[in-house]
């Protein structure tokens, strides 16, 4: 497997200015390292986290953090030529995979790490509906994968699908459709809403015997005549052949004529801050449009977050930090905040006078909001001739049915991703970690950069458009422009199991199997799957932390993984990462040198 090692490459502007140098570091403090993709994913707890529904850490099988790597890079080098053009000498920027690492379960993080709360506590309501479905008997297919009964759902005739609703309202009505009327119906409610925030989702297995008595068809019916999403999931093959070629990360319109590049900002920018005197209104809510702007607010701009009457209602979400919940703080930290209900005339001015006064408007509203609201790219932008506007949506201009709302686990299932990640022909395996609503806030953020720079050498006002189902394409293609979104072989590298705790491995590319077979004494002559079948076993009959120390001297590198999200904080390796207080935050992912 490719081990990560100090990237550099080198821009050479065309506006006389010294070259830009970038640097993808394994670490912030370490230029060299012998581990890859599977080791990252091991030691900042992605694997626990997209392990959970099995109660064991498993990988997830793409090259998820190399890839959010890859978007950070390219974010250091936009802030970084914003920066120039704005007063700022910077020479070098720099980013790691550890950080892409830890940004990615950011949230998650920051609730295991409360003080007093723990990775148990993190999923309570889950647990106890989960305690719940056990009690009322096996499902009607048993999974010889040894998951817990939840998404993805099997029809009668074969067809794995998904399903969605945000209100328990049509959830009620599409089981009462399918002659479901029982308590059943409401713990599997609990557990389904909190997958987002607890990455499992265990439900009663009459739900599943329920839908595995009918249909498709009839399930789709049911959905359409209740207002609950029902989505087939489909191939990548199948989305390319009905959608045509996948978008790109995100687009970029000019709206309005070239102007001349920006005078001297009033406020100049920093090393440590290249957007300092940037203003960002944000108008979001869940986890895409949020990080975006976090994103923006850690490279110093100013981001005044627009929330209805009260605040957004998830900064209640247990467990809290204060008054606030910590996941909420995890993506909306130091953000002004200024409360607009934009149902009525007074708060919609609210808001355009923000965006008026502002360098970029982000919002992820739904299709024909922005108009409805008169907040649209073409209205505010001719009023505020300096805006990048920017929508981080669920399916951009994708053709997917006005039904399906655009949460990560419907484009998960529409985009192919799900059986993209399948361990086998079996099934697909969508991942309950939210892994699109983040690559696809980093992508947003992503695309504003490269608007304001657009803007700032004169090109006038911009408009940006990314979603969700971009991002997926960004994980499906390696050659997106994303150099570092290369697949590996999801297998070969773990986690195993030990005599008590799991390791990862980083292997050499060639032979790296056959190496650890010869490590662990196993006969040569086998099959690969007689190898790893062979490796697993032997691996058991130690502890971890006895690997690591014997495979480290035979040129094979383990690390620990992770089960704990509130270890993970503690994690050595990892501390230029992550800053601590009340809950563990993410520090700002780059570094930026005059």
């Amino acid at each position: 497997m490719k081990h990560v090692t100090r990237e550099c490459f080198t821009l050479v502007p065309e506006d006389g200015l010294p070259p830009l140098l970038c640097e993808v570091l394994p670490f912030p403090d370490a230029p060299e390292s012998p581990l890859g993709e599977t080791a990252f994913q091991a030691m900042a707890g992605l694997m626990a986290v997209n392990g959970r529904p099995w109660h064991e850490p498993r990988r997830i099988p793409i090259d998820y953090v190399s890839t959010c790597t890859g978007v950070l890079a390219v974010q250091a080098v936009l802030a970084a030529m914003i920066g120039r053009v704005r007063g700022a000498p910077l020479q070098r920027v720099r980013t790691a995979h550890s950080s892409a690492a830890l940004l990615s379960v950011s949230q998650y993080l920051a609730a295991a790490t409360v003080a007093d709360a723990s990775e148990a506590d993190e999923a309570t309501q889950s647990t106890q509906a989960a305690q719940a479905a056990e009690s009322a008997g096996p499902p009607a297919r048993p999974d010889t994968s040894g998951t817990r009964p939840g998404p993805p759902f099997l029809s009668r005739d074969g067809v794995w699908f998904e399903l969605e609703t945000l209100d328990s309202a049509p959830w009620r009505e599409f089981w009462a459709d399918l002659g479901l009327r029982c308590r059943e119906v409401s713990l599997g409610w609990t557990s389904f809403v909190n997958r987002y925030a607890a990455a499992v989702a265990p439900l009663p297995p009459l739900l599943h015997r329920t839908l595995g008595s009918h249909d498709f068809t009839d399930i789709a019916v049911a959905g359409a005549r209740t207002g609950l999403s029902v989505c087939r999931m489909r191939t990548a093959a199948e989305r390319y052949e009905d959608d045509g070629p996948p978008p790109a990360p995100w687009s970029l319109r000019p709206l309005g004529t070239e102007r001349a590049p920006s005078d001297t900002p009033a406020v100049l920018p920093t090393a440590e801050q290249p957007l300092r005197g940037i203003t960002v209104v944000e108008a979001t809510r869940r986890i895409q449009g949020p990080l975006s702007g976090h994103v923006l607010q850690m490279l110093g701009a100013r981001v005044v977050r627009v929330e209805p009457p009260g605040g957004d209602p998830q900064r209640c979400a247990e467990p809290v930090v204060g008054d606030c919940s910590a996941r909420f703080l995890a993506l909306n930290e130091s953000k002004t905040v200024v409360e607009a209900d934009l149902k009525t005339a007074e708060g919609r001015r609210t808001v355009r006078d923000l965006a008026l006064k502002a360098d970029v408007f982000l919002h992820n509203w739904a299709p024909g909001k922005a108009e409805e609201f008169a907040l649209d790219a073409e209205t505010l932008c001719a009023a505020n001739p300096s805006l990048v506007y920017s929508h981080a949506s669920g399916w951009g201009s994708s053709s997917a049915p006005d039904l399906f709302p655009g949460t990560d686990f419907m484009v998960q299932a529409r985009s192919g991703l799900a059986w993209e990640m399948a361990e086998g022909a079996d099934r697909p395996r969508p991942t309950l970690m939210t892994v699109l609503d983040v690559l696809g806030g980093l992508v947003s953020a992503e695309g504003i950069l490269a608007g304001l720079l657009a803007r700032e050498l004169g090109g006038g006002p911009q408009r940006v458009d990314s979603s969700l189902l971009s991002a997926a394409s960004v994980l499906q293609r390696p050659t997106t422009g994303h150099a570092l979104s290369a697949r590996t072989d999801p297998g070969a590298e773990g986690p195993y199991r030990t005599a008590t705790g799991y390791i990862a491995l980083s292997l050499p590319a060639v032979d790296g199997m056959r190496l650890l077979g010869e490590a662990l004494d196993v006969p040569a002559g086998l099959s690969e799957p007689q190898l790893r079948r062979a490796v697993a076993a032997g691996l058991r009959t130690r502890p971890a932390r006895s690997w690591i120390e014997d495979l480290d001297g035979s040129g094979i590198k383990a690390v620990l993984v992770q089960e704990e999200l509130a270890a993970v904080a503690r994690e050595p390796a990892l501390r230029a990462d992550v800053r601590h207080g009340a809950c563990a935050l993410v520090a700002p992912p780059w570094s930026f040198l005059s």
